[in-house]
């Protein structure tokens, strides 16, 4: 075996050590009662307040961060029949905003199916909260993606995307 050789395997062997000593790490938070993150159904997880008697709104909130979502992520993966036109829950502004600015979808994006793990909803006043989705998409980690919401009449929009 070559010098180089050795060395990459050496390498390999370390940063396999390594992610063996993270997922380990990462599971040694689980007890009997807490069964392990990649048993538990996604769809169930909420933020803490969504739990609370006093949060109101945040059941509606999350219906309408979801309808946001399955029409988005249609658009924005370039499945075959998703137009902004089929967004629901997104306000007139935010629509416009996402005809004026559409991206083109590149082939490989469009080969993904994108799937929503996880909604978390935080009120931010009695008539806005702020929405945190994560989104699998790939055999890489889930990305989040962060977007506002505004009751307008009797249901709740999307009135913007992204941080602050």
């Amino acid at each position: 075996m070559t010098r180089t050789a050795a060395l990459i395997a050496a390498a390999a062997l370390l940063v396999g050590f390594a992610l063996a000593g993270g997922l380990t790490l990462l599971g040694a938070n689980d007890t009997e009662d807490d069964p392990p993150r990649s048993n538990r159904p996604a769809t169930s997880e909420r933020a803490p307040e969504a739990e609370s008697d006093d949060v109101g709104e945040l059941p509606a909130v999350e219906a309408a961060a979801r309808r946001f979502l399955a029409g988005y992520l249609a658009v924005t993966y370039g499945k075959p029949g998703a137009t902004i036109a089929d967004i629901d829950a997104a306000a007139p502004r935010l629509l416009e905003s996402l005809k004026n600015s559409a991206a083109r979808v590149t082939p490989a994006q469009s080969q993904r199916t994108p799937r929503v793990q996880r909604v978390t909803v935080i009120a931010d006043g009695e008539i806005t909260a702020l929405a945190t989705a994560q989104i699998k998409d790939s055999s890489s980690p889930a990305y989040p993606l962060s977007f506002h919401l505004q009751k307008a009449a009797s249901e709740w929009v999307v009135t913007r995307i992204g941080g602050p």
